[in-house]
């Protein structure tokens, strides 16, 4: 179709990889080809316009969206593509597109097959979906694939540093440039007498370990990171994860399983220079930090002989001290563990309630929930109404197309997805509710079952029962100098600020009338029932 007058447009050749070497000359093609297209059909090329990038995601493309604004401009208004793929493969890019052939900013778009014009939005649309849907069965293909490859024990990635691809065997080998060095820093790390520091360093100065060198990135020396993850990783035993599985792998392996488990040993938080025969589990292990420096709290055995000849046993607790970047103070302050323990024992009794008060709570929180729950059924059948009218109008808005009352399509996809938005945020409001609707009762009545029965099972035997006691009664906690320093739970701060004013008035609500229960009732809602509600 050849136009009397030259219309302005624009040349736009896409490959989807930024590598230098690859579909190059899928670029020249689509210049060639379009700038004979646009010879014959008396078109004006102003501008050529070239891009290395995905367009499976909107907003990525800088020239594109050069082109978009130019258009807009009026720079030009037809624009050239070998395919309607190489403009867009996603909703929004289409869309921009074909609202641009509706309002007449641009009058049409040259393949390298036929013209797209105002007229032709239903093809053009049909077009751009399929190519949307090529990207997502590309994905799943994709994946499909290297499941696949995984689960017959090939790794469908790149292998870490000791190892590398052999691309025409299409199966992973030794790296004769690394395998040896790494090998050695594997045994280094086994004797247990180095820190993941030492052994960082060792990698770098005296094992010359480097990254896999790849075109753009690679080539460099480990970080402490980086030596502890190999340090975990199963692929040097012949095993790799993959899609949360672990398989095992055709690819050799650098060390035997008991190595590994013994490596991994080492690497346990507590663990200082060597594995210990006879570990000891400080109870604060993990959940411990200094002040100052951020570092982990340790725990050691100190001996003192007494004057009866006997010895006995002390435990003191310290920063580590490990932070290279600064020297902690608290490395040389040292306090008991007992003392800590004492420290945690006196923090619990601020959310300690007995069994009366504890009863009265728990019935307090069934009144209240009864109210909680009649509520919200009122907001849900409010929230069903509203997605209701929401699905009636999107119905009547599709009749209005089948019927031939809208025909302009760019509306109606907007007004769909307008729509079908407004509806997935109804139901997500909706199911909000219902999960806090049947979320509150249990959230507040565990609230007052640990401030029950927390200090009983601290004061128990059970190791793993007081930590856990610890896990729930605070977060972040710190040593500073020789103290604990807690933050408590938000739902546990009322019971640490009115716990004496509220045992004394369950105290009197036993032997005055029910009128003292409600009131106590009353103060037992309006301090936790705002703040659960506020989560």
């Amino acid at each position: 179709m050849k136009n009397s007058q030259k219309q302005k447009s624009a040349l736009y050749a896409r490959k989807s990889t930024e590598s230098e070497d690859k579909q190059v000359q899928s670029i020249d093609d689509q210049i060639r080809i379009m700038k004979d297209i646009a010879q014959d059909e008396g078109l004006d090329i102003v501008e050529i316009l070239i891009e290395s990038k995905s367009a499976k995601a909107p907003g990525a493309r800088v020239e594109f969206e050069k082109m978009m604004n130019s258009i807009q401009e009026g720079k030009y208004n037809v624009i050239l593509a070998w395919d309607t793929s190489r403009l867009s493969r996603n909703a929004k890019d289409g869309g921009d597109l074909q609202w641009l052939l509706d309002s007449g900013a641009l009058s049409g778009i040259r393949t390298h097959e036929k013209w797209y014009r105002e007229n032709d939005e239903l093809l053009f649309t049909i077009e751009n979906s399929m190519n949307s849907r090529f990207i997502k069965e590309l994905k799943v293909k994709v994946k499909r694939g290297m499941d696949s490859k995984a689960s017959k024990g090939d790794y469908p990635g790149c292998p870490p540093v000791g190892y590398m691809n052999d691309y025409r065997e299409k199966r992973i080998i030794k790296d004769p440039e690394m395998w040896d060095k790494v090998m050695a820093l594997w045994k280094k790390a086994l004797t247990g007498i180095y820190t993941v520091s030492e052994l960082t360093r060792i990698a770098d100065e005296e094992l010359r370990i480097k990254t896999p060198q790849k075109k753009r990135t690679g080539g460099k020396a480990l970080c402490h990171n980086a030596v502890r993850n190999l340090l975990s990783n199963p692929f040097y035993v012949g095993k790799f994860k993959w899609g949360g599985r672990i398989y095992n792998g055709n690819h050799p392996s650098m060390i035997t399983d008991s190595d590994f488990d013994h490596m991994q040993e080492i690497l346990e938080p507590g663990h200082t220079s060597r594995p210990q025969k006879d570990p000891y589990d400080f109870i604060l292990r993990g959940m411990l930090t200094c002040s100052e420096c951020g570092y982990a709290i340790v725990t050691e055995k100190k001996y003192k002989k007494l004057s009866d000849g006997t010895t006995k046993e002390y435990r003191y607790c310290h920063c580590c001290g490990k932070n290279p970047k600064h020297r902690c103070k608290n490395k040389s302050v040292y306090v008991r563990e007992d003392e800590l323990i004492n420290q945690i024992k006196n923090e619990l009794s601020k959310y300690t309630i007995d069994e009366d008060f504890f009863q009265l709570a728990i019935e307090a929180l069934a009144e209240e929930d009864e109210i909680e729950v009649s509520k919200q059924n009122e907001n849900i059948a409010r929230y069903d109404q509203q997605v209701a009218k929401k699905k009636n109008e999107l119905d009547s808005l599709r009749r209005s197309v089948y019927t031939g009352v809208i025909t302009d399509i760019a509306f109606f996809h907007s007004e769909q997805e307008s729509l079908e938005k407004d509806i997935e945020v109804l139901r997500r409001e909706r199911d909000a509710i219902i999960m806090a609707a049947k979320d509150w009762r249990s959230k507040a009545t565990d609230i007052f079952m640990f401030a029950r029965y927390a200090k009983e099972d601290f004061d128990s035997d059970d190791w793993e029962r007081k930590r856990t006691v610890i896990k729930r009664m605070g977060a972040d906690l710190k040593l500073s100098g020789r103290t604990i320093v807690f933050t408590p739970v938000k739902y546990l701060v009322p019971i640490a600020n009115q716990r004496l004013k509220l045992n004394s008035q369950s105290t009197s609500s036993r032997t005055t009338p029910q009128q003292m229960k409600k009131d106590l009732k009353e103060d037992l809602i309006s301090l936790w029932c705002a703040r659960l509600d506020s989560n």
